[in-house]
């Protein structure tokens, strides 16, 4: 599958986070999956065909953890990358130990999700050229 059949998934609380990420994307014509919690995003998980899922640090009811953790469990290998109001170096290592394709701070701006948008691009366009 390509870029083409399969969708984008951003998991973070509900709020300006979803809809400034659903803005950009809708420019570059897009239509990503969208879920504000870790319930929510869990079907998802287990069936969408997903070429990248974009997921804060913390969410209402778990965390990125979660969500690697319920890829691995559906045997499913789709790059997570992770978004944290802290970013700091050591969550970082642990999220890309744990799995996570990257970690980069929580966009807050349209700048910076614009910036996260960017590289969740490069993630994809990374996995298209390993597949």
């Amino acid at each position: 599958m390509d870029i083409d059949t399969q969708q984008i998934l951003f998991i973070c609380s509900p709020g300006k986070c979803l809809h400034t990420f659903h803005e950009v994307l809708r420019a570059k014509l897009l239509s990503p999956l969208m879920a504000g919690t870790l319930q929510d995003a869990e079907p998802i998980l287990a069936h969408a065909p997903l070429a990248l899922v974009v997921c804060a640090s913390e969410l209402i009811d778990g965390s990125y953890r979660d969500v690697l953790h319920i890829l691995k469990r559906e045997g499913r290998t789709v790059p997570v990358l992770v978004v944290s109001l802290m970013a700091r170096e050591d969550e970082c290592e642990e999220a890309r130990r744990l799995g996570a394709a990257d970690c980069m701070p929580r966009p807050l701006t349209h700048d910076e999700v614009q910036a996260v948008t960017a590289k969740a691009f490069e993630v994809i366009s990374r996995n298209r050229g390993t597949a």
